[in-house]
């Protein structure tokens, strides 16, 4: 878990992993250099499990994301962010999945979207069945949508021996970047999907996606024409509807964060 400002939401979030029910489980939670009294207040938590770290200088989002992942020590690896939480029984159903599908590099699920009040607002799916799903195929349809089919990393575990070939996370296109992960990733393999939700993602103006959310629709674009160098090759007609949707989608997050 890299934080920073956690702020109210990041003793739910914790409490949402340490009552998993899961035993084989470690939090490492990295704190880049928190104003807000975070570092303090995560002193506080007496459990074996967690291990806290706090680092020497502000990374940032892409620099904190990237020691984290560079840390993990189990066969599978979660990162997951300081004001989402994880819905009961998700570790539990996305290790089974991949440990029933060995060939799969990562599982992720249909996830709740809640304000900041806790309430759920509405439920966010792939519109895929259940199972296994190729890149070709996930690549395809986030055109269609304009935007993330995957999701936020809350909702992914990643085969840690799979995060490993893949390298470090990539931010230079910033809204993009677990999307650009994901896809990289499942270049070795397929991905598992649960259409079950099993996590939850918050929205809050003090996001560090709601601040990029606003260029969501030019950086999908970018990413889309990255693709369209790769696994859409040839696809140009559904590139160029992808960043119409994109588009939309931008202007309707932008509305949507304006309420909260």
């Amino acid at each position: 878990m890299p934080i920073y400002n956690g702020g109210a939401y990041l003793e739910l979030a914790i409490r949402s992993v340490l009552e998993q029910g899961y035993a084989n489980l470690e939090l490492r939670i990295f704190d880049d250099c928190s104003t807000d009294g975070s570092w303090e207040r995560l002193q506080q938590i007496g459990d074996a499990r967690v291990i806290l770290e706090r680092n020497a200088c502000n990374l940032g989002p892409e620099g904190n994301w990237n020691r984290a992942l560079g840390a993990a020590r189990g066969k599978y690896v979660k990162l997951f962010h300081q004001d989402d939480l994880l819905l009961p029984g998700c570790l539990a159903a996305q290790v089974d999945a991949l440990e029933r599908h060995p060939q799969a590099v990562l599982a992720f699920c249909r996830r709740d979207i809640i304000g900041p009040d806790g309430k759920k607002m509405l439920s966010r799916g792939a519109g895929l069945d259940d199972g296994l799903v190729a890149l070709d195929a996930v690549a395809r349809r986030c055109a269609r949508q304009g935007t993330n089919i995957i999701g936020e990393p809350s909702a992914v575990l990643m085969r840690a021996s799979s995060a490993a070939a893949a390298g470090r996370f990539d931010a230079s296109i910033a809204y993009m970047v677990d999307l650009d992960y994901w896809l990289r990733l499942m270049a070795q393999g397929p991905a598992w999907y649960s259409d079950a939700a099993l996590a939850a993602f918050r929205v809050s103006p003090g996001q560090w996606s709601a601040a990029i959310g606003k260029r969501q629709g030019r950086q999908f674009s970018l990413f889309l024409d990255r693709l369209a160098q790769g696994v859409l090759r040839g696809h140009g007609a559904l590139v160029a509807y992808g960043k119409l949707r994109s588009h939309l989608n931008g202007v309707l997050r932008s509305i949507l964060y304006r309420t909260l």
